[in-house]
């Protein structure tokens, strides 16, 4: 959200959310069709996605599916237009939950069966406490103009020239936006933990610090080493752990004592569209199949050949010291975190992949496709 980005990006890009714009990488070329359309009708006036619900789709068909989370024993899918959906038999069937926005969503992240948030386009966060059924609006376009305007203002603690290069950040991005009132760059992750802390983070370096689980945020735009406002695309936490991963090889681990983010070196130049932190490693993942494992807490790093060439977007716990990785075109890896040795499982193609979940208590994986939702039964896979 930098002068300096923002002048870099081409008035397309700026137009889309950073949440297409990483589906346009990865080959999902349809979904900046519809987001848009979504746009050039908002600034006519004809529809504002922030101020009405979501259409309920006919789920007798499938819909395009962006992320799916597993919420105890169920599973909730979030898509294009505020869609959200609920299966709770492994994915056979699907009802729909009305969503109170009609954006499109891009991330769906679940801490126990109830506690649940979802992200998207016009800077959008929605929580659930019951499953999924219902949704409320955390943040929006609108609300976190005011919260970082108010903030920026107003903080202790912070150089008064960096709060007036922050305060003329947020005015540059809403001078780019199609509604002048609205943040429309997109929120791509969130993650809060057992205790109510967390982190909400998004296109152009926005990061936002909750410990109330979600009820209320602080900016943390200036608590990182990412002066170059690179996307930050995912965050993991694990105990007192965090860790943040984004475009050009960054790769951010929470410093308590610092109270900020602080850049960890990576090998690799690309984009890292996922992190995962676990006991005794940290795995960064992203363009071209890349997989890098870190035992010291990112001060080296292991290479890990995945056998194939298309980007990572998702890393599943598979039973203790394994996982199964998955690609965009839907392939699938598992690894073994012992000794980083990885074995293919052959899956044949049928449509790019945007994220996974694993059914609960069973070896089914469910991928989210612009087709809609697809089981695969891994214990049949070689």
């Amino acid at each position: 959200m930098t002068i300096s980005c923002w002048l870099e990006s081409s008035p397309t890009k700026r137009s889309i959310s950073l949440a297409v714009a990483c589906f346009l990488c990865l080959g999902l070329g349809s979904f900046s069709v519809l987001a848009s359309e979504t746009k050039s009708e908002s600034s006519r006036g004809l529809h504002d996605p922030l101020e009405q619900p979501s259409i309920i789709q006919d789920l007798s068909r499938p819909q395009p599916a962006v992320a799916i989370a597993q919420a105890g024993g169920n599973l909730v899918s979030v898509g294009l237009r505020g869609l959200i959906m609920i299966s709770s038999d492994g994915g056979n069937s699907w009802s729909p939950s009305t969503s109170p926005v009609a954006s499109d969503l891009v991330q769906v992240h679940f801490r126990d069966e109830l506690h649940g948030w979802a992200v998207g386009h016009d800077s959008v966060l929605l929580a659930t406490t019951d499953g999924g059924k219902s949704w409320e609006v955390r943040l929006d376009g609108r609300s976190l103009v005011t919260l970082l305007r108010e903030y920026y203002s107003t903080a202790a603690g912070i150089d008064e020239y960096e709060a007036e290069s922050l305060l003329g950040e947020v005015d540059l991005a809403l001078s780019t936006s199609s509604d002048s009132d609205v943040m429309a760059t997109p929120f791509l992750d969130v993650f809060i933990n057992d205790n109510g802390e967390g982190f909400l983070l998004g296109a152009f370096g926005m990061l936002l610090h909750t410990i109330d689980d979600g009820m209320t945020w602080q900016p943390w735009i200036e608590r990182t080493e990412n002066e170059r406002r690179m996307h930050l695309y995912s965050i993991d936490m694990h105990g007192e752990q965090a860790y943040i991963s984004g475009e050009q090889g960054l790769v951010m681990r929470l410093d308590r004592g610092l109270g900020r983010f602080v850049r960890v070196e990576t090998p690799y130049a690309g984009t890292f569209f996922g992190v995962h932190v676990g006991d005794s490693l940290v795995m960064a993942y992203g363009l071209r199949g890349n997989l890098y494992v870190s035992r010291n807490e990112g001060l080296s790093w292991d290479r890990v050949d995945t056998q194939q060439q298309a980007s990572l977007v998702d890393c599943l716990e598979d039973g203790p010291n394994h996982f199964i990785l998955v690609s965009q075109r839907g392939e699938l890896i598992r690894l073994d975190s012992r000794n980083l040795e990885t074995a293919r499982l052959e899956v044949p193609f049928s449509g790019e992949v945007s994220s996974a979940a694993m059914v609960d208590g069973s070896r089914e994986l469910m991928v989210t496709q612009f087709s809609g939702v697809r089981k695969i039964d891994i214990s049949k896979l070689n």
